[in-house]
């Protein structure tokens, strides 16, 4: 995507997980937490036992979140879920700080851009995380949530892009860090996307890729 195309955004859209926040080792560990009550349900074991499990992958053989669940006997799509839903769902929110840097540069672009969240969250975890961000919820017109549709279905941004019935897909631009669900799906809708907190550019994705979210300050 060329930065000319940039000048017709009129609406952004911005994930919330690990877009409008940072990993932090206080964060990872209570999703770590969460999958590993997921592995003592899924296999009927003690939180302990699932636990040592997900450690010797994660932890001691380095692989993924997904990756591990998968060893263990998870399929590949309850997997991926199963590390969503720990993303979305985890008790983080008393790790969340606020960053005023960022703060200032929504407050920048809702003077010139409408400004939306849709989130695989929930609407009460969403509104939560986002006070403990200190982000204003009134900076945003539209939050749509889990509790509204689904971001990997697309059903969550075909009614983001409801909400505009004058504006058509290339005027919105969807900013997250997730290829999947924040990159293929919405482009799959002709939405353009920016993905964040991406360590190294992949060609594989046709988008701006930038290390952090401040990044699209240069950009928008």
């Amino acid at each position: 995507m060329s930065d000319t195309n940039f000048k017709k955004i009129k609406v952004i859209g911005f994930d919330l997980d690990q877009t409008l926040y940072p990993k932090s080792p206080k964060i990872d560990k209570a999703i770590q937490e969460y999958i590993c009550g997921k592995i003592a349900k899924k296999f009927n074991t003690d939180i302990d036992t699932a636990a040592n499990k997900f450690r010797e992958l994660y932890h001691m053989q380095g692989l993924g979140g997904t990756t591990s669940l998968i060893r263990l006997g998870f399929p590949p799509e309850e997997a991926s879920n199963a590390v969503q839903e720990a993303l979305e769902n985890a008790d983080i929110a008393q790790f969340l700080k606020p960053n005023q840097e960022l703060i200032d540069l929504l407050n920048k672009l809702g003077s010139k851009y409408s400004l939306d969240v849709i989130t695989g969250s929930n609407q009460k975890n969403t509104k939560t995380k986002l006070v403990h961000l200190n982000i204003p919820l009134t900076l945003f017109n539209n939050i749509i949530t889990s509790d509204d549709g689904s971001k990997s279905l697309g059903t969550s941004y075909k009614l983001w892009l409801f909400k505009y019935p004058d504006f058509t897909p290339e005027e919105f631009l969807y900013i997250g860090d997730r290829p999947r669900s924040d990159y293929e799906v919405p482009t799959g809708l002709g939405i353009n996307c920016i993905l964040v907190n991406m360590e190294e550019s992949d060609n594989f994705y046709k988008c701006r890729q930038l290390k952090s979210i401040l990044g699209i300050a240069s950009i928008l």
